[in-house]
């Protein structure tokens, strides 16, 4: 994934954070999931496509909406009962929140931890 410069292309990542492997039930890997940070989007590379990936969450700026994310540092893979992913799940950082998307929803995503501004309460986070 990348390797072309720091940008917003599809075979180019600016300050990637975290990454997650989509693996096949044989263990090999399928896809690396990347948390473009300064993109504001999550991006799914495989590697039989020689950098270029495809953007599964947010993809559209900076923001809170459910299509939007504000510097996303990590993200991990929902797997369903049949293997396959259910939902690519991100941390929003600048949004205080957990945002499972499902590959169906075009790179909308739910909250379903935090979003309640920074803070200490129960249904806040800091960073």
């Amino acid at each position: 994934a990348g390797g072309n410069g720091q940008g917003d292309a599809a075979n180019q990542l600016y300050k990637p954070w975290g990454v997650a492997l989509e693996q096949a039930p044989d263990g090999s890997v399928v896809a690396y999931l990347v948390a473009d940070a300064f993109n504001h989007r999550v991006q799914r590379c495989a590697p039989a496509d020689g950098g270029s990936c495809t953007t599964v969450a947010s993809g559209n700026g900076y923001g809170d909406a459910a299509n939007q994310h504000g510097f996303p540092w990590g993200v991990a893979l929902e797997k369903a009962v049949d293997g396959s992913v259910a939902a690519y799940v991100e941390v929003d950082s600048n949004n205080h929140r957990v945002q499972p998307c499902a590959p169906a929803d075009g790179g909308n995503c739910t909250t379903v931890a935090g979003g309640n501004g920074q803070g200490d309460a129960a249904n806040q986070f800091y960073y």
